[in-house]
């Protein structure tokens, strides 16, 4: 208790260093957490769109990676004429769907169009309008393009020489790196000039079939495509931004983590200096190096306690504030991740009190006493 109280008023004493120790931890924790809720919301927002479609399975061509940034599949029609033939496939829905780029407000402007069946239009977004289908001559836009770009219902968008009324703006379209907007299929179909051939098929599967199931018997039946069930669709969307994105966001923690520990011992260090002559009181009075270890310790501990609730408090601040700036950017934020960086934060607090030790262990008692 005695140690604990003489750490706290070492640190209290000097409010600017302790400031200093604090906001070093609050920083790191800012840069840890928010790298990771903008990761985590970005591999997120990258398959909210097709873990929204109520498909079972996604057909593609064979060969093609099998997202939809970086593969293109092109199919003939009658490859659905097969499919629906295989059993366990209870429906099968054209999807076509790609990114185009258009001239808007004089820019050019980006977005992954997707053409609705009206028949079954599960490719349909989620609007008010939910379960209908874009009617001929009408698009849907994602609302982070339709804030990027200013573009509100009523609005037409020419595309390759088609224009196409804005008749709503849906939620769930936006993939970081491009929006989806989606139109009637056939105006897709004529805008993006493919002659009828088909990108995905999406598969329904009939009561009691195992999609897995069905997806190695397509394989089977059909093999010139490449079959693939909803959450194995959805991760190969999220593989090439993972690959691409984690060294990076590994190299950033690694730099919050050692910034924050090194300004924890790097103050601590100078305030176990500049208090040399106290500590060595202590153990002239029969304080033992465990002892005084201690009061670095606590030190430690309290500011990287300190600093994680400054920098939690500021995370959650600025991801609500970069939503609101950057509308394609989007956090998420979960407990366990919270969690993890209360872990770092300790870590740090246990390595920075390493820095201190050593002028402690070697003080002589007698040195106190010296004029």
């Amino acid at each position: 208790m005695a140690t604990a109280s003489i750490a706290w008023k070492n640190l209290v004493r000097e409010r600017t260093r302790l400031a200093i120790s604090v906001g070093g931890v609050a920083f790191a924790v800012v840069l840890i957490l928010l790298i990771r809720g903008l990761y985590v919301g970005f591999t997120t927002q990258a398959t909210a769109y097709v873990r929204s479609v109520n498909a079972d399975i996604w057909v593609a061509n064979a060969g093609t990676p099998g997202d939809f940034f970086h593969s293109v599949s092109l199919q003939r029609p009658d490859v659905g004429t097969q499919l629906a033939t295989i059993p366990g496939v209870a429906r099968v829905t054209p999807f076509v769907g790609r990114p185009v780029v258009f001239s808007h407000d004089g820019r050019d402007v980006d977005l992954y169009l997707v053409g609705v069946d009206s028949a079954n239009p599960i490719a349909a977004p989620n609007t008010d309008r939910s379960g209908q289908s874009p009617r001929a001559g009408e698009i849907i836009v994602d609302r982070v393009f339709a804030r990027n770009n200013n573009i509100e219902p009523g609005d037409v968008l020419r595309i390759q020489g088609v224009d196409l009324r804005v008749s709503d703006v849906a939620s769930g379209g936006n993939a970081i790196v491009s929006q989806f907007a989606w139109a009637n299929l056939r105006d897709v179909d004529r805008i993006l000039g493919q002659g009828g051939l088909i990108n995905y098929f999406l598969i329904n599967t009939g009561p009691g079939a195992e999609p897995a199931a069905v997806t190695q018997s397509i394989q089977t039946a059909v093999p010139a495509t490449k079959s693939m069930t909803k959450a194995h669709f959805a991760e190969l969307n999220t593989q090439d931004i993972a690959e691409g994105v984690l060294p990076i966001i590994w190299v950033l923690v690694l730099i919050g983590f050692v910034i924050g520990t090194l300004v924890i011992g790097l103050t601590i260090y100078t305030a176990t200096l500049e208090k040399r002559r106290e500590y060595g009181v202590l153990k002239a009075i029969g304080f033992s190096n465990r002892a005084l270890y201690g009061i670095v310790w606590r030190q430690s501990l309290a500011s990287a306690v300190l600093g994680l609730a400054v920098g939690i408090a500021l995370t959650l601040g600025l991801g609500v504030l970069l939503e609101q700036l950057l509308p394609a950017f989007v956090t998420s934020f979960s407990a366990r991740d919270i969690g993890l960086v209360g872990i770092a934060a300790l870590a740090m607090a246990v390595v920075s009190s390493f820095v201190p030790i050593r002028p402690v262990a070697r003080l002589d008692p007698a040195q106190v006493f010296r004029v």
